[in-house]
């Protein structure tokens, strides 16, 4: 999950599915079951999930899901 192409296609894949569900478990099914482990206790850490979301690479992948490119939302 590293490379950049990947990430590009994940976050293209992500924007087409309908509901939160369906984008939720086309995540999980990206990760490793411990990466997959790991991001459901942040998510249930209210603490943890904003430190997290407060990152650069959150907000970058963030950015790229609202679909904004230099603050401008598409």
């Amino acid at each position: 999950m590293q490379e950049k192409g990947f990430l590009d296609k994940m976050v293209a894949e992500l924007k087409n599915k309908g509901t939160k569900k369906e984008a939720e478990d086309y995540l999980m099914q990206q990760l490793s079951p411990a990466q997959s482990e790991k991001l459901q206790a942040v998510l249930q850490d209210e603490n943890a999930a904003k430190e997290l979301l407060s990152t650069p690479q959150a907000q970058s992948l963030l950015k790229k899901l609202m679909g904004d490119q230099n603050g401008q939302h598409q």
